[in-house]
């Protein structure tokens, strides 16, 4: 059977079907759902049965460079838990570790305890929402930067570190160069040139329109679902809290990209231990 998709109405999205989640691996699946992902930025995959972290990791790899510089040696998939903070809590739609330089380049979940109420993860577009913002904010915005900024609670053994980096708002896809509204509301807090007042308008203007409920897509989690998405095209949000009363809720992780948070971590506590000591010495190590 061939791989078959039935697209979302919110403009991005397909539930797949005709692909054998468990021992499907022909070429000519790997290169529908490869297309399928660069086209729609978000595959929905239903009945996969349980996937193993070997399994899902195989299937992600055929999308880019399954969890590079951030896994320990061996180790191909992580849990999101609700019975800790990190997977329980209510979280505002973003794109994964937009402060540093290099986001992921994409995620996928797949659950392996479910609660007996329903539970869901929220999608929407960064290419939809450029593509229908008006065009005198997407001249106001094109040539602009955004703030993505965390400050680490240090809850992650990194001392409350401080991270920020400055992205396009008009954020060209890395692989298709398709335009993308990159600003989100979990860590964008400033867009470039406006000051504290016209910019919080701003903002809520945008996250208005990007977050509007008819762009939505909301995945309710059933035992044997897989979602693969796009990064950078696509923010994710957990609207409500997975309160453990309602039962467990456990889902598998796996991400690709050429760069993950720990390597990008790393370096950049060594580029400020050296820029601190470059200090202390009276050492200029700005570019000439």
């Amino acid at each position: 059977m061939a791989v078959h998709l039935r697209l979302f109405p919110q403009g991005f999205g397909a539930e797949v079907s005709g692909f054998d989640a468990q021992d499907g691996r022909s070429p000519a699946d790997i290169g529908a759902l490869q297309d399928a992902l660069t086209s729609h930025s978000l595959l929905v995959f239903r009945r996969c049965g349980r996937l193993s972290p070997k399994r899902q990791a195989e299937i992600i790899g055929w999308f880019g460079t399954v969890g590079a510089g951030s896994l320990p040696e061996g180790t191909m998939a992580t849990t999101m838990d609700n019975a800790n903070d990190r997977g329980r809590a209510r979280l505002p739609f973003h794109s994964d570790i937009t402060f540093f330089r290099y986001p992921l380049q994409g995620i996928s979940l797949h659950p392996l305890e479910l609660p007996a109420v329903d539970t869901s993860t929220t999608y929407i577009s960064n290419a939809v929402a450029w593509n229908t913002l008006s065009p005198d904010l997407q001249g106001m915005l094109r040539d602009r930067k955004a703030r993505h900024y965390h400050q680490d609670d240090g809850k992650m053994g990194n001392d409350a570190q401080v991270f920020e980096t400055w992205h396009p708002v008009c954020m060209p896809h890395y692989k298709t160069g398709r335009p993308l509204l990159f600003v989100t509301e979990h860590h964008v807090d400033r867009i470039e040139d406006f000051d504290q007042e016209e910019g919080a308008k701003l903002l809520q203007r945008l996250f208005a329109h990007i977050y509007a409920p008819t762009r939505q897509y909301e995945h309710i989690w059933r035992e044997g679902d897989l979602v693969i998405w796009d990064n950078y095209a696509i923010q994710h949000a957990r609207t409500h809290e997975a309160n453990p009363a309602d039962g467990r809720r456990v889902l598998q992780r796996v991400w690709f990209g050429e760069h993950g948070y720990t390597d990008q971590l790393e370096q950049l506590l060594k580029d400020r231990t050296n820029a601190s000591a470059a200090r202390s010495s009276g050492t200029d190590l700005s570019p000439a």
